[in-house]
């Protein structure tokens, strides 16, 4: 008689700030422009994913990295909400009120400015796809699908001799 194996679902518990922790999220300061902010929204995310973090917390789990001006910055917003609606907000209107905080706009125009014109430097096509992807990573808007990426990541090789 053939053995059959009978999977149980695995319940999966819910992320505690514990587990968070332990995954060792950077700090955020409020310093270092638009690369600082994506690279701590980066890390965050990636957090998020592996602990399986559920949207209701992010934003309070987030909330506990700030440091220095960020948390003046927080504390402030959250005297003018209230922390429980401050903390309801959401993640991603989080990201967008720390995007609008903390990219200056000429810095951000300078990023996109580069991103329009960057192409390709003589055979290297290592450094300009690199280059090319953190621009597209730091201005999402200049390239708003995934077609117009490849159009414009093609506009910017050097053509063939």
């Amino acid at each position: 008689m053939p053995l059959t194996i009978v999977e149980t679902p695995v319940r999966s518990r819910e992320c505690s700030y514990k587990d968070f922790t332990n995954c060792k999220p950077r700090a955020f300061n409020g310093t270092g422009g638009i690369i600082a902010l994506s690279q701590w929204f980066e890390k965050t995310e990636s957090i998020f994913e592996i602990c399986s973090c559920p949207e209701g917390s992010k934003v309070k789990f987030a909330a506990c990295t700030f440091v220095d001006r960020a948390l003046m910055w927080w504390t402030s917003h959250v005297k003018s909400l209230s922390l429980i609606v401050a903390n309801a907000i959401g993640w991603e209107a989080l990201k967008e009120l720390m995007i609008e905080k903390y990219c200056p706009r000429g810095e951000v125009q300078k990023l996109e400015q580069e991103l329009w014109s960057l192409t390709m430097k003589g055979s290297d096509i290592v450094s300009y796809t690199a280059r090319f992807n953190d621009l597209v990573t730091l201005c999402p808007g200049m390239v708003p699908s995934e077609a117009k990426k490849v159009e414009k990541y093609i506009w910017g090789l050097v053509p063939p001799f």
